[in-house]
């Protein structure tokens, strides 16, 4: 009777214990969740992948999850790139995630309700986009084309080809923003450029004989 009751006290201690450490390795996780830097995004969803504890972020970006410190945290919003946290290394309540900037992100952003149309069209606009250049660092057109594209030659506002055409009197190349051809580009400014490059060859030869030099292709946020 004696050592029945001690080993029914063991079993009782055993499992005072590994609750405790199960209770010690237990860890809520909370923070702030948004894109762009700033902006809070709705509905994230923040899945922990052993105890399969699943929760969403509000309104304000806020989020709370319970995990264990051997959990991997996947936080996933459709229109955006998802990331995967170890539990034991959330060592920051900020999470910002990156806008995924293909044909279907804005729709399945705005559509899961984590930002309205208004904020993301604000942000596209106002704040670099993924596998965009920052070129608001230059003063002026110009600066950026003599730094950024190395196979033109840049004098004051002309932009000229680096290569001697035999067959055009002039070596200025063709200015094309957002598929129009202007004469002039002294109008656009670095910040509000999404891409730029320069084409020549068979590439600019869907421009006729005014793409001879090649062209200067720039397109707006």
């Amino acid at each position: 009777m004696k050592s029945r009751i001690i080993k029914v006290i063991f079993i009782i201690l055993v499992l005072i214990k590994g609750y405790g450490a199960c209770a010690q390795e237990n860890k809520i996780i909370r923070g702030k969740v948004t894109t762009f830097g700033v902006i809070p995004l709705n509905n994230v969803e923040f899945t922990a992948s052993k105890s399969g504890e699943v929760a969403h972020s509000d309104s304000l970006g806020l989020f709370s999850i319970s995990c264990s410190e051997k959990d991997i945290i996947k936080i996933s919003a459709s229109g955006f790139d998802g990331i995967r946290i170890k539990a034991r290394k959330f060592n920051s309540s900020f999470i910002d995630l990156v806008y995924s900037n293909n044909q279907t992100s804005f729709a399945d952003a705005t559509k899961n309700g984590h930002i309205s149309k208004e904020l993301l069209e604000e942000a596209i606009n106002k704040y670099p986009l993924k596998g965009e250049k920052d070129y608001s660092k230059y003063n002026n057109i110009y600066d950026l084309i003599n730094c950024e594209i190395y196979n033109v030659n840049v004098s004051g506002q002309s932009v000229t080809t680096t290569k001697r055409n035999s067959f055009s009197l002039s070596q200025e190349v063709l200015y094309v923003v957002d598929g129009i051809i202007v004469l002039d580009i002294s109008f656009v400014l670095p910040f509000n450029i999404k891409s730029i490059r320069y084409v020549d060859g068979p590439e600019a030869s869907k421009y006729g004989s005014r793409g001879a030099n090649g062209a200067i292709e720039i397109t707006l946020k």
